[in-house]
C-alpha cells in the first residue's frame, strides 16, 4: 500500500519559528523558505522583526538577496523601491507617484523567549492567540539554553501525537513501564502530564513530565524529579512533510556549575536519543484517519480532535478516530 499523508493538510495554521532572535541583528536581511514559499525576514533600525513575501511586485527581485534596511523599510536591490513592515511601498526614487498595487503581503510577527515567530494562516485570519512568555526563559535560576536543530521528513501532527502516545515510551524508548497520563484541552493549548518514577541508588524518586503544546509549532515541557529541567521545542514546516525542528534544553541551577553541566549534558543526550529513535518511525509511517486503537494507547483521539482547529476550514478532514 502506498504511503499516503494526503488526509492531513501539509501546512497547519498558527505561530511558527522563523529564526532565533540572536540570529537577526538590527539592519540584517535574510531569505527564508517555509510553508512551501519564499519570504524575507529583516530587522529594522528601530529593532522590529518583520516578515514579507520575498518578491518585489515591480519586476520580481528577491528582497532577501541584496535587500537593504533603510530606517524602518527594506529597499529592493533592483530599483530601490522601499517597503515598510506592512508591505506598503513608501518610496520609488525615480517616480512621481507610487503605483496603487505596489505592495507585498506581510505577516504578523511576534518575538518571545528570544525566538522570532511568524503567524501563518491559510485564510489570512489574524492571530487568534499569543505565544506565552516562559518564566524559566532568561531567569537567573536557570542555565542558558543549549540548542539542537534537526531537519526531518514528517508531518507536524504525527510528531505531536507522541504527546498522547504513552505506550511508545516503553516500546520505543525503553522505559520500564507505560507511564500513566492525564490530558486536557484548553482552547489552543493541549496539556499532558505523565507520572514517572526514577530509580536511583537511594531508591525510587517520584517525578513527572508536564507538557503544554501551543498549536503545532511551539511547545514547552517541564521535567521534575531528581533535577528540574525544561525543554522548549519549535517546529516549522519547510515544504510538504519536511520540518525544521529546534529543541532548547535548560536546567535549574544547583549552585555547582560542574554538576549543572553534567546534568545538562545527560539531559540533552537523553532527549536527543529519544528524538533520534522516533525519527525513522515518523519519516516512514503512513496516516490512518481511523486507526485501530486499544484502551492502553493514551489520549490520541483527544489530540487529533485538538489538532483540527489548526487546519484550513475547507480542508478539515481529520475526524475523531474510533
Amino acid at each position: 500500500m502506498k504511503r499516503d499523508l494526503s488526509l492531513l493538510p501539509p501546512f497547519p495554521n498558527g505561530w511558527f519559528r522563523v529564526c532565533e532572535s540572536e540570529d537577526l541583528q538590527v539592519g540584517e536581511v535574510k531569505p527564508v523558505h517555509f510553508f512551501g514559499e519564499d519570504f524575507v525576514v529583516f530587522r529594522t533600525e528601530s529593532g522590529q522583526a518583520q516578515v514579507l513575501d520575498a518578491y518585489c511586485p515591480h519586476l520580481g527581485a528577491h528582497l532577501g538577496h541584496g535587500g537593504e534596511i533603510v530606517g524602518d523599510t527594506i529597499r529592493c536591490p533592483f530599483h530601490h523601491w522601499s517597503f515598510d513592515g506592512n508591505g506598503r511601498c513608501t518610496s520609488v526614487p525615480y517616480a512621481k507617484r507610487i503605483p496603487k498595487r505596489a505592495c507585498i503581503r506581510h505577516y504578523p510577527v511576534c518575538e518571545v523567549n528570544d525566538i522570532v515567530f511568524v503567524w501563518w494562516h491559510d485564510e489570512g485570519i489574524e492571530p487568534t492567540h499569543e505565544i506565552p512568555v516562559l518564566e524559566e526563559w532568561g531567569h537567573p535560576d536557570w542555565t542558558t539554553p543549549v540548542k539542537k536543530q534537526f531537519t526531518l521528513k514528517a508531518h507536524p501532527q504525527d510528531m505531536a501525537e507522541n504527546l498522547a502516545d504513552v505506550a511508545h515510551f516503553k516500546y520505543v524508548h525503553g522505559n520500564d513501564t507505560v507511564p500513566p497520563a492525564t490530558a486536557s484541552v484548553d482552547d489552543h493549548v493541549f496539556k499532558v502530564k505523565l507520572d514517572l518514577t526514577y530509580t536511583t541508588p537511594r531508591g525510587d524518586v517520584p517525578g513527572y513530565v508536564d507538557v503544554n503544546a501551543f498549536g503545532l509549532g511551539f511547545g514547552r515541557t517541564r521535567f521534575s524529579g531528581i533535577v528540574d529541567t525544561f525543554v522548549v521545542i519549535t517546529g516549522t514546516v519547510v515544504d510538504e512533510n519536511l520540518q525544521e525542528i529546534v529543541i532548547r534544553f535548560s536546567v535549574k541551577k544547583m549552585g555547582d556549575e560542574g554538576a549543572e553541566k553534567a546534568v545538562e549534558k545527560a539531559f540533552t543526550d537523553e532527549v536527543t536519543r529519544q528524538f533520534i529513535e522516533d525519527r525513522p518511525i515518523w519519516e516512514n509511517k503512513t496516516y490512518w484517519e481511523r486507526p485501530v486503537l486499544c484502551d492502553g494507547d493514551g489520549p490520541i483521539n483527544l489530540l487529533r480532535k485538538y489538532c483540527r482547529q489548526f487546519y484550513p476550514s475547507q480542508q478539515q478532514v481529520i475526524s475523531q478516530a474510533g
